[in-house]
């Protein structure tokens, strides 16, 4: 990563991802309301429609489609972003967390 004083990578972004039936998200998420740390991107796909709409590993997912998440249930996260056609996410870069959230592996 750029190593810069630059703070806009860490302010709160949104990402619309439109999800045709059967087809996959191109990413994959990490945590829940056991972690007490959140929900986070932990793998994006090279060259997918999130990869394109700029997630990234580290991301914190805020909330998609109006629902918190930020104290949700693991599987209730991944039910919502799989049996949704469009997702709108708020995310914001959080490095910080998304490491010490790894060194539990809870999930």
């Amino acid at each position: 990563p750029d190593y810069n004083n630059e703070l806009t990578q860490f302010l709160p972004r949104t990402i619309v991802l439109k999800k045709p039936p059967g087809a996959q998200l191109g990413f994959n998420i990490r945590g829940g309301k056991a972690s007490q740390l959140g929900i986070f991107i932990s793998k994006v796909i090279p060259d997918s429609d999130a990869h394109r709409a700029g997630l990234q590993e580290g991301d914190q997912v805020l909330s998609v489609n109006d629902v918190d998440f930020q104290d949700i249930e693991h599987s209730k996260a991944v039910e919502i972003l799989k049996t949704a056609r469009e997702i709108t996410m708020r995310v914001r870069y959080f490095p910080y967390n998304y490491q010490r959230q790894k060194e539990r592996t809870v999930h």
